[in-house]
C-alpha cells in the first residue's frame, strides 16, 4: 500500500485530541502550529498538557470518550495508551466519515504524523507509513543536520523569481522551461554554498 503524502490546511477548522499525556501534548503542539481549533477529551491531563491548552485557551474536558463527541470535527486524532479506546475512536470516526490518527496503532489510523524538518516555509515530512517512526526521525535528524538553518530568504527569492516568469511569459511551456533553467542555475549555486548539503547528497546518487 502506498500512502498519499498531503498537507492539510487546518486553521480555525475544529480537530479533536483524545487524550492528555506527554505524546497528546505532542500533538497538540502540532496542532496549535497549524492553527486548527483544537477540542480535548481526556481521563487525566497532565500538568504540562494543561498549561498549554490554557495558554492558548482551548477548550478540554477531563472525562471518558464517547462515540458522538467526534461529532462535528474535520480530523480526530486519538493519543492514549489504550487500544481498546483507539478501536472505539477510531471506529466513530470512521463511522461518520471523519479521518482518524491513531498514535502507534496503525490498525486504527486513517493517516500517520511524519517525522517534520522545517526551514522558514519550507517543509519536509517523512513517513514509514507507520512501520517504524523511529526511521523517519533517524531521516529528520540527518536532515536538519544537513540543511542550513533558515531558508525564508532563498525560498522568498525564488518566489519573487517565479513572479516576475508567471508576468513576462504567458506560453506556460515556455515558462515551465525558464524557471527548470533558473532552478538548476540556483541549485548548483546553492550546492557550491552549502558544503552540508553538497556532501549529504553524494549519497542519494
Amino acid at each position: 500500500m502506498s500512502l498519499l503524502p498531503i498537507f492539510i490546511d487546518l486553521k480555525d477548522k475544529p480537530v479533536l485530541l483524545v487524550g492528555g499525556g506527554a505524546v497528546a501534548r505532542e500533538k497538540l503542539e502540532k496542532l496549535i502550529q497549524a492553527e486548527a481549533k483544537v477540542r480535548v477529551i481526556a481521563r487525566h491531563i497532565a500538568e504540562e498538557t494543561r498549561e498549554l491548552l490554557d495558554k492558548h485557551q482551548l477548550a478540554y474536558e477531563i472525562r471518558p470518550f464517547f462515540a458522538n463527541d467526534v461529532a462535528g470535527h474535520v480530523l480526530v486524532i486519538s493519543a492514549v495508551n489504550d487500544p481498546a479506546t483507539h478501536a472505539r475512536v477510531a471506529a466513530a470516526s470512521r463511522a461518520r466519515g471523519i479521518l482518524v490518527n491513531a498514535v502507534d496503532e496503525p490498525a486504527s489510523a486513517d493517516f500517520f504524523f511524519g517525522a517534520q524538518v522545517e526551514r522558514g516555509p519550507l517543509q519536509i515530512a517523512i513517513s514509514t507509513q507507520g512501520l517504524f517512526p523511529g526511521v523517519a526521525r533517524a531521516f529528520r535528524l540527518w536532515l536538519e543536520e544537513a540543511l542550513p538553518h533558515d531558508l525564508t530568504d532563498e525560498l522568498g527569492q525564488l518566489a519573487v523569481l517565479r513572479k516576475n516568469v508567471r508576468q513576462l511569459i504567458p506560453d506556460p511551456t515556455q515558462r515551465m522551461r525558464k524557471l527548470k533553467e533558473q532552478l538548476q542555475i540556483w541549485q548548483n549555486s546553492w550546492r557550491n554554498e552549502h558544503t552540508h548539503y553538497a556532501q549529504a547528497g553524494e549519497v542519494t546518487r
